[in-house]
């Protein structure tokens, strides 16, 4: 795997949820399809004026049947408000290429990070207090042995041998995968 990829933490971009290409540009295309199209508009309008019911009277359907369909979009800005965060949240930048994570646009750089730039070191794996590490609680917690796997690849094989986990990066993804 390409080094700007591989966090000095052992986390890899390309894995992480905040990074995923597919998920932001499919939301940004998604929200900007329906504000194009005013869907919102429409089908909020609907719900809440309960124009549904002459819609299900014109189409000669169940009242009850057409309020379940069209009900639900009382509220459909709250689905917008929530579509501009997810789009907003998108990871833009590798942690290597700004100095730290920039989940929702804006680079945070961790303990971890700065602590490898203060000890000019490549990554946590050179470190030899790195399995004891209270700079690596979260991201072990987090990412359980996913964390442990990358040091060991990394030390034993170097970067290009590091391998996306695919659906098992996430600690609860490999629960819920076994």
């Amino acid at each position: 795997m390409d080094k700007k990829y591989i966090c000095p933490c052992g986390l890899i971009c390309t894995d992480c949820l905040f990074y995923k290409p597919e998920i932001y540009d499919t939301a940004v295309q998604l929200r900007d399809a329906i504000e194009h199209s005013q869907l919102d508009i429409f089908l909020e309008g609907i719900a809440k004026h309960e124009s549904w019911k002459a819609i299900a009277d014109h189409l000669h359907a169940e009242r009850d049947e057409m309020g379940n369909h069209l009900e639900k979009f009382r509220t459909f800005s709250d689905f917008m408000h929530v579509l501009d965060g997810l789009v907003q949240l998108r990871c833009t930048s590798t942690c290597r290429e700004s100095g730290g994570c920039s989940m929702g646009g804006t680079s945070h750089t961790c303990d971890a990070a700065k602590c490898v730039q203060s000890k000019g070191y490549e990554g946590c794996w050179e470190c030899s207090e790195s399995s004891t590490c209270a700079h690596l609680t979260f991201v072990k917690q987090a990412y359980g042995e996913t964390i442990h796997e990358n040091f060991t690849t990394i030390t034993e094989h170097g970067y290009d041998a590091v391998q996306s986990h695919g659906k098992n990066y996430y600690a609860w993804q490999r629960k819920r995968n076994m």
